[in-house]
């Protein structure tokens, strides 16, 4: 797999990301980077699927009440926890951050938490696929409370929601992402595929008015209203679904997008202006991709000591 291209983001100082730091594991788990790169890689391997599972992970834990590997805890019944909202529908490899946990532990017992792999683990997501990689800020500690489907229900987007409501949520993290860095979060899902279960809103006004007809056409055979399939059926959200690009824009602006936000996107005039700058400068993408994942990443943290180092990611310590 090509290497991917590695993109700095300029720091200014611990400050700005919430009391995390570049160089939190250089004396207590100097290989932990190495351990995260080398496992993601070899994970990636045997499923192509799980970059873009991995990065979904991370941005849906980060947006209910921060990123503190809350949505990895198994202390409800499944109905009843952040996993049992709708917006968590599909939510897959949540065990393999546990998995790497081990690793991590063996040679390093008790000082990485499951919150900085996550955010690790996403990070080498985008890498393998050919997208930018990231240099993050680490030193979270994982939340010591468990938080329910009603949690997920509030603070994750709806899949019928539109753009400029998406974009809503990402303001309301409040960790000054540009509209820009907004719309760059959005076309993560560049990576992966749809459930069609996600997507039966598409054939109701007025979601059909600016979408290409035979990719309407496609939609209507493959998901049909009302299946029971559609809960296990799933399509490629762009054409290279296993590659981090700009191509989710590209099919967006050509009304062959699969989500809300992407049939949107060509009508909103915002939006529809910094796409087009995504599709033909990469490395602006990339840049602008960067900056804001690691925004994203200092989402409420809990450092110092807040929180709990978790012994296994899916369990509260003491419980």
């Amino acid at each position: 797999m090509p290497k991917s291209s590695i993109l700095r983001v300029q720091v200014k100082g611990d400050d700005d990301y919430a009391g995390l730091s570049f160089g939190f594991y250089n004396k207590t788990c100097p290989q932990l980077e190495k351990i995260v790169e080398d496992a993601i890689s070899s994970m990636s391997k045997q499923d192509p699927r799980t970059p873009a599972a991995l990065l979904r992970l991370l941005f849906n834990d980060c947006k209910v009440k921060g990123c503190d590997a809350s949505i990895l805890l198994d202390v409800y019944e499944r109905s009843k926890s952040e996993m049992g909202s709708f917006s968590n529908f599909g939510i897959k490899k949540r065990e393999l951050i546990g998995q790497i946990k081990s690793m991590v532990d063996k040679i390093c017992p008790n000082q990485v938490s499951c919150a900085d792999i996550l955010v690790l683990a996403a990070r080498e997501a985008v890498a393998v696929s050919q997208g930018p990689k990231i240099r993050v800020p680490l030193g979270r500690r994982d939340s010591s409370v468990a938080y329910t489907n009603y949690d997920a229900d509030f603070d994750l987007p709806p899949v019928d929601t539109f753009i400029r409501k998406s974009l809503g949520f990402l303001e309301n993290l409040n960790v000054g992402l540009t509209i820009e860095e907004q719309i760059a979060l959005l076309g993560a899902h560049t990576l992966g595929t749809s459930h069609c279960a996600t997507i039966q809103y598409r054939f109701d006004a007025p979601w059909i008015i600016n979408t290409d007809k035979e990719f309407y056409k496609k939609l209507q055979k493959i998901c049909p209203k009302g299946a029971a399939s559609n809960f296990n059926t799933s399509l490629p959200n762009d054409r290279t679904p296993y590659v981090f690009d700009a191509d989710i824009y590209v099919e967006s602006l050509r009304g062959r997008g699969l989500l809300v936000t992407d049939v949107d996107l060509s009508d909103d005039a915002l939006t529809a202006e910094i796409a087009p700058k995504f599709i033909f400068d990469k490395d602006y993408f990339f840049k602008t991709f960067s900056s804001a994942f690691v925004k994203l990443s200092t989402a409420d943290v809990l450092t110092g000591n807040d929180g709990e180092i978790r012994r296994q990611c899916d369990k509260l310590n003491g419980v």
